[in-house]
């Protein structure tokens, strides 16, 4: 099964000093997700690997929202199914998306078949 992770990547509330750590904390949690899903046998879309990208020296600007339609195209042409590691703006809005468009909602590897 092709399932997308959703979960949050942008620290909020904390000093320029954690941010950094914060937002790789989440990346490294997204990964270890998808780690753990692809054992299962799936296929997955990490959205917070563009964390590398953004942080890349060539990256040259904000793109701001422009993130989140990139990740949108994947939720809806890509995925068939959601694994929702956690509660943040975009986290929730993938998880409405993933609901309107019908997709299987996880919350616990308890859930998730072997493939």
């Amino acid at each position: 099964m092709r399932i997308y992770i959703a979960g949050p990547y942008c620290p909020h509330d904390c000093s320029l000093h954690e941010a950094a750590k914060v937002a790789q904390a989440n990346v490294d949690k997204a990964i270890e997700m998808a780690n753990r899903l692809i054992e299962l046998g799936h296929f997955v879309f990490v959205p917070h690997l563009s964390h590398y990208i953004h942080t890349h020296y060539s990256c040259k600007r904000d793109y701001g929202g422009w993130w989140y339609e990139e990740d949108n195209t994947f939720l809806t042409h890509w995925a068939e199914a959601t694994f929702f590691i956690g509660s943040s703006k975009g986290a929730d809005m993938e998880l409405e998306l993933a609901k309107k468009l019908g997709l299987k909602i996880f919350h616990t590897l308890d859930e998730v078949e072997r493939e």
